[in-house]
């Protein structure tokens, strides 16, 4: 499928809330409508390079809020209608379906909230980086989630999770990307020892089978410990936790972190590593930057994790660095731009994937919106070399009704 990123979530985003108690809720429906042509050559980065593709997405989205001062309730719906033209045809289908479902109930002290999501998109859609590298594959996502806290204001605190993920994949010869399904509960307790130092303790277990093994599913534990330290410029922090896998074994990770608040910008910079079977010891780390600009916003981000291959059972270090801009060049139209490199490195297989993006937006009225932009990505891996560009324009409305 055709698609650019991240540029097509700003149009009509509806999430509704509905609540549920005694005293009278405020009820908002959101609706939202957008039209959409996109184009592009080599849309999914393939080796040999593939024709190119024209597609219109006709997009629709609903959602109802109804609010009170201690509940909520969240629905929302959004579908589209595609009509892709490449030179292997044309295809026309309902598409990109997402929908979701929430109710949370919070007080000073305690809260609850438990939820329900799905979603079926492109899989560069869901931005996991270079870990899901075949671009041509459509991928749902099925999952629940509930979550209680109780004593967020006491020396002593405590949260308690549980949460359910199904993942499938279509149209994909990659054997890496198989469906999976994985439960995890999770309990945390938090330590305020003074008002400026907390501590955490929290333990985790999550099990997961895949398709490719039916009946064998693997089993994860983690232990973590933690703390911060709440400075007049922003805070300290120190985590520690060891993880055992079925397939990978044990991993030791440490994480030292700063945040520095400043007058016109957020800095945070965390150094550590990680230690484990497969692998061995590696440095890991971030920093990410946040500046507001008297006209709009620079952030930079450069971070390196170690993850786990489970298909080729080795580790892969993963290097991202990235940094956007955007200006607000008068009360009625925005200008985005950005640019990112990402590195894999596994003994298997490096991949590399540079990216450049710009986006334009105008409001032509208080719900009417045009939006435009352009993307170049080039991409390095075992298959050879790949190039994409692409375009898309947007015209779209969203407005709110109170019943």
């Amino acid at each position: 499928m055709l698609s650019l990123g991240s540029s097509r979530a700003g149009v009509l985003v509806s999430v509704a809330v509905i609540g549920v108690s005694p005293a009278a809720a405020e009820v908002v429906l959101t609706f939202g409508i957008e039209q959409r042509l996109e184009a592009g050559r080599n849309i999914d980065l393939s080796v040999p390079e593939e024709g190119r593709s024209v597609a219109s997405v006709t997009r629709l989205a609903f959602g109802a809020v109804s609010r009170t001062p201690l509940d909520v309730l969240e629905f929302s719906a959004a579908g589209a209608l595609l009509v892709e033209h490449a030179a292997d045809g044309t295809e026309v289908g309902f598409d990109r379906p997402e929908m979701g479902l929430r109710y949370t109930r919070e007080v000073p002290n305690a809260l609850f909230s438990i939820g329900a999501q799905y979603r079926r998109d492109d899989i560069d859609a869901f931005d996991e980086g270079l870990a899901e590298t075949d671009f041509g594959v459509t991928r749902s996502d099925t999952s629940a989630d509930v979550r209680l806290e109780t004593g967020r204001t006491a020396p002593l605190g405590l949260a308690f999770n549980a949460e359910y993920l199904k993942t499938e994949y279509e149209d994909t010869t990659d054997p890496e990307l198989v469906d999976t399904e994985s439960a995890r509960i999770g309990a945390e307790a938090t330590l305020r020892f003074t008002e400026v130092l907390e501590g955490r303790v929290g333990l985790a277990f999550q099990r997961e089978t895949r398709a490719d093994t039916p009946g064998v599913s693997v089993e994860t534990g983690v232990a973590s410990v933690g703390l911060t330290y709440l400075l007049a410029n922003g805070s300290a922090s120190a985590d520690l936790s060891r993880s055992s896998d079925d397939e990978e074994g044990d991993r030791t990770s440490l994480v030292l972190g700063r945040t520095f608040v400043l007058p016109a910008a957020t800095v945070t910079v965390q150094i550590g590593a990680t230690d484990g079977e497969i692998g061995g010891t590696d440095v890991i780390g971030s920093l990410a930057w946040a500046q507001a600009l008297p006209s709009g916003s620079l952030d930079l981000l450069v971070e390196r994790s170690v993850s786990f291959d489970e298909d080729a059972i080795e580790s892969v270090t993963e290097t991202r660095a990235s940094i956007s801009w955007g200006h607000d060049i008068n009360a009625l139209s925005t200008l985005g731009l950005s640019l990112s490199h990402e590195i894999a490195d596994a003994p298997s297989e490096r991949t590399t994937l540079s990216q450049f993006a710009a986006t334009y937006r105008y409001a032509l009225t208080e719900d009417w919106g045009l939006d435009s932009g352009v993307r170049y990505r080039i991409r390095h891996d075992a298959e050879g070399r790949s190039e994409s560009p692409d375009v898309f324009i947007a015209l779209s409305r969203s407005f709110e009704f109170r019943p």
